[in-house]
Parts: C-alpha cells; structure tokens; sequence
C-alpha cells in the first residue's frame, strides 16, 4: 500500500476512520521527554509496551537475540507531509545479557530513526503531545499522528471515548475480552450491583494503602494509589458493561446513549483523580488547604493554602498564600492557571506530563509559574532543569514550613 498516497491532505477525523477501516493496528500515547529526546537518552524513539509489539512484531519479542530489530517500509505523517523510509522497530534487551558489561541494563521496546527533530514525534516542543502510530498487519507501511493542538487531542479523545493520561497507552483491542478476578483487590460486593462514585473508590484505595503503612516517599505513594485505582476502575467497567454488550441493543441509538455514558463516566473519573489523590495526602501530611475556594471574576483554583478566608483577607500576609493547580498534562494547559489568583506568586502547578521542553520551562519561569511533579519522572525533564522543579515531598515541606510561621493559623481555618 502507498501510504503517503492513500493518507496525504487527510484531515484527522477521515485519518481515525481510514486506520479503522483498513485494520490497521494502532496505539495511542502522549509523548515523554525520553520519546522527544529532551533527555538525550541514548535510546531516543517512541517507547510502546511490550504487548503491542507482540501483536506488531512479535519476531522481534526474543531474548535468544540481542537488541533484535525489524524494519518498516515506509511511514507516513500526513499532518507534517514527512514520509520515513526504514523506521526500526527495536527490543533493547541488554538486562538479559550481562557479558556485554553495559551499566545500563535495558527491558524495552521501541521506535526508533525517526529522522531528527525536523519529525514531529521528535521535536522536543511535542512532549507531552498526543501520538498515534498504526501499522498495517503486513508490516510494510505505517502511519502515525502527532496532535499539534488542544482541538485536535479533543478529536483523539472523542474518537478513543477516553482521556489520554501520560504514561499510559491506548490500544486496538482484537482479543475477546474476559471479565477479570476481583480476588486481589478486596472489592466490595455491592460495587458489583451499583457503581461506586470516583471517591468511593479512592476511600477503598486509601483502605489498602494507608499512609500509616507507607514507608516511601509521598511522591511514591501517589503514582502506587493512581495504579491501583486505574486497575480497580478497569475491573469495575469491565465488570458492569461486558454483559450489557453481549445482550446486545435494541437500536443504534440505545447502544449510542449507553457508549456516550460510559465514555462521561470515564472522564468524570479522570478529571477527580488527581484533584482526590492530592487531597488526601495534604490531610495526611496535615496541612491547611481548601479546594475549589473562589477568588477574583470566580475562579476556582484546584488546592488553596492555607483557605479562601485567608486570602480574602487583606491583613493576611500575601507572601504566605499560595495555591496549586493540577493537570494531569500541562502542555499548552499551564496558561490557564495565570489569573486564577492575583494575590499569589509564584502559582505552583502539579503535573504528571512525562518532560516539559525547555521553551515552555522559560515560559513557565517568566511567568512566575512554579512546576511540581513526581520524583520519579524527573529524568524526564531536561537535566539543566531539575533542580528547579519542586517534587511533591518537597512543596508539601515548603508549604508546611511557611505555615509553621504564621501566628494563630486556626482562626484563618474553616
């Protein structure tokens, strides 16, 4: 197949639907710095999971050969008009051959040659963008997309019925889908007949990781607690819906309405998650706060400190107010937190975007907006930008110490 014949001039709507139709395998993903290059990892190239490349390349998922690789043809960008002659699908498995001597030990697969930065998907002002790669089951020719908009990762999501959280994959599902054990997660019954608001389920993910027992770094405690809510969400789903799409829909519009409720259902989950999450470690590490309090033309940040009360307050000292806002991706987003409360500099923002490139990190810093993320994706970021990152352990110290010296805190408390 001609790919860039076939694909060229396609908006990305009649894009979706022709890698559909076509079958071709396709996964969704938001770029990391270590995809971009922002890095300068040595493996640079598109990081994809190991079950994908199972179904792609499943030639390749050996360990009786080091870093095995395949190539592709020809794929095709029809939002940049770049066509990439011998893109390598590699498994980078060094962890199984320690005679090599390497330090690094790799478990992984990826993407790679590209063809520099003038592609999309290594342009390092694209981290944290939406990507889709699909492959024909041929293996002769690819696509990919890389969203240069928030209108055009609106469409993906739309077309996916379901955010796109950094780190994690959305993928074409072709196997017949079981209904999973709920032995190791401890679910309640009645969850099986009614299911739980997003908070009921993050009061049980609370039950079985507890602050008390946690012995890590809260940074830690808070990506743990996102997984295993992700899981137990996706046991639920599958739980409820699986039947009610094998007894099948009276009409178009019956199965329609049910799709448009569970792909709502699911954004409502992800658009608390992070907001809960962050909420219960604050009480845990009890520090003043107030969700959602309102301050000029009724904006409402995401995490006030140390309440509404105080910063209404002209005799409460400026320098000892702040806020957080959250956004599970940041790119093109951190904006939006700019006007959210004029008393307040610097604002701080927390994210789980995977590496900000160094021009929006400027950007950030011009505007006086503080970047928090969680320790482990520090080496996503550029090494020249770190140590000006806050990580969550250490905005939770700052804000306690700077509440530590404000005489008679209570009376500013509801």
């Amino acid at each position: 197949m001609d790919v860039k014949k076939y694909f060229r001039g396609l908006s990305l709507t009649r894009f979706l639907e022709e890698i559909d139709s076509l079958n071709f395998i396709w996964i969704v993903k938001r770029l990391s710095g270590n995809d971009t290059g922002l890095t300068g990892g040595h493996q640079a190239g598109l990081y994809l999971p190991k079950v994908y490349f199972e179904r792609t390349f499943p030639e390749i998922c050996t360990t009786d050969k080091y870093n095995p690789d395949v190539f592709i043809n020809e794929c095709y960008i029809p939002n940049a008009d770049i066509a990439i002659e011998g893109l390598r699908a590699i498994y980078y498995n060094s962890k199984y051959f320690p005679e090599k001597g390497l330090k690094k030990k790799y478990d992984e697969f990826r993407l790679t040659r590209w063809g520099g930065s003038s592609n999309p998907l290594q342009d390092t002002e694209n981290t944290g963008s939406i990507c889709i790669f699909a492959v024909l089951p041929s293996k002769s020719a690819a696509v990919a997309w890389v969203a240069s908009s928030i209108e055009e990762e609106n469409i993906i999501e739309g077309w996916l019925g379901d955010d796109v959280e950094p780190g994690r994959f959305k993928m074409q599902l072709v196997e017949k889908a079981k209904l999973p054990d709920l032995t190791d997660f401890k679910i309640p019954a009645d969850w099986m007949t009614t299911f739980p608001s997003g908070r009921d389920i993050f009061q049980h993910i609370t039950s079985l990781l507890p602050r008390s027992t946690w012995h890590r770094s809260i940074d830690d405690l808070l990506m743990k607690r996102r997984d295993l809510e992700f899981q137990i969400f996706e046991i639920i789903e599958q739980r409820e819906v699986l039947p009610n799409i094998r007894n099948g829909f009276d009409s178009v519009e019956a199965f329609i309405k049910y799709a448009h409720s569970i792909s709502n259902r699911r954004k409502s989950r992800t658009g608390t998650s992070l907001e809960l999450n962050l909420e219960a470690i604050f009480y845990d590490e009890k520090i003043a706060f107030e969700t959602q309090a309102i301050t000029e033309n009724r904006k409402k940040p995401d995490f006030l400190f140390p309440s509404g009360r105080a910063y209404h307050d002209d005799k409460f000292p400026a320098i000892k107010l702040h806020m957080l806002a959250s956004k599970t991706c940041c790119k093109d987003r951190w904006r939006q937190v700019l006007n959210e409360a004029n008393r307040i500099t610097p604002k701080h923002l927390f994210t789980l975007q995977q590496g900000v490139s160094g021009h929006q990190l400027q950007e950030m810093r011009d505007n006086k907006v503080q970047l928090v993320v969680p320790a482990p994706f520090l080496t996503s970021f550029p090494e020249e930008w770190r140590d000006s990152l806050l990580t969550l352990e250490g905005f939770t110290g700052y804000i306690r110490s700077q509440q530590a010296s404000i005489p008679g805190l209570e009376k500013w408390i509801k």
